[in-house]
């Protein structure tokens, strides 16, 4: 919490600027730390709550057991779906990620983790669209991209109301390939475009159509695509909506 005086000569001023920023930057590290124990805590807390009473109803009778089995195995999957998203948090932050990059071509990652959402988009009304240009190759690991790709659909189709769209833009650039994920919800909010890609990261609540996630994907899409050399991003659309962008490495 403590802060140097800004003032007296320049580099003595410049200094003490430099100090307050860093300590802010922690301030923020550990506001972050906690927030991440609350949400875990909370997104544990949730199913395993849902499944003691479940099993608690069952074995007084309330109902036959076979009628919860369904939702148990939803809850049961919840819990092994943010159990190993913070198993790979855990690993992009000790850098021991293992990466296996060679020359890949982007489309086929596309529409696997397209036909992954598509009974969802049905149901929800959205059109989902590609865009990929034959040139698109990159160096990267297909299943990590892969990863990215999905989480980042989910997201986008989480955000955009019964009626819109979700469209995934591949292009080649100088020296990289950019992948773009566009929806046509209610666009970002400049924190939310700031602190998206934040872990545990809830923002901008009235964006969300169903259920919000763990706050989880966004992290390990931001960090699988810098492990691989490439950045990633989110704006608005002038014409509506959110854009979020990654770039991976060109094939050489």
């Amino acid at each position: 919490g403590a802060r140097a005086a800004e003032e007296g000569p320049m580099e003595l001023a410049d200094l003490a600027r430099s100090f307050n920023e860093m300590a802010a930057n922690l301030a923020r590290v550990f506001d972050a730390r906690r927030e991440l124990v609350a949400w875990a805590s909370h997104d544990l807390r949730t199913p395993i709550a849902s499944l003691q009473a479940m099993l608690e109803a069952a074995e007084d009778g309330v109902g036959e057991p076979s009628r919860y089995l369904g939702a148990m195995h939803d809850q049961v999957r919840t819990l092994a779906r943010l159990v190993d998203d913070l198993f790979e948090l855990a690993r992009i932050d000790a850098g021991a990620l293992t990466l296996e990059l060679r020359e890949a071509e982007l489309a086929g990652l596309v529409e696997s983790c397209v036909r992954g959402i598509e009974a969802e988009a049905e149901a929800r009304g959205v059109h989902i669209r590609t865009r990929i240009e034959d040139s698109a190759l990159a160096r990267c690991e297909p299943a990590k991209v892969e990863r990215v790709i999905f989480n980042l659909l989910t997201n986008a189709l989480r955000h955009t109301p019964s009626d819109g769209s979700v469209a995934v833009l591949v292009e080649p650039r100088a020296g990289e390939v950019q992948v773009t994920v566009e929806d046509s919800g209610d666009g970002l909010e400049p924190e939310t475009a700031h602190r998206m890609f934040e872990r545990f990261w809830r923002g901008d609540p009235a964006r969300t159509s169903g259920e919000a996630g763990a706050g989880l994907g966004l992290a390990i899409a931001r960090g699988l695509v810098e492990a691989q050399g490439g950045r990633i991003w989110a704006e608005s659309r002038a014409e509506g909506g959110a854009r979020v962008s990654f770039t991976l490495p060109a094939a050489a």
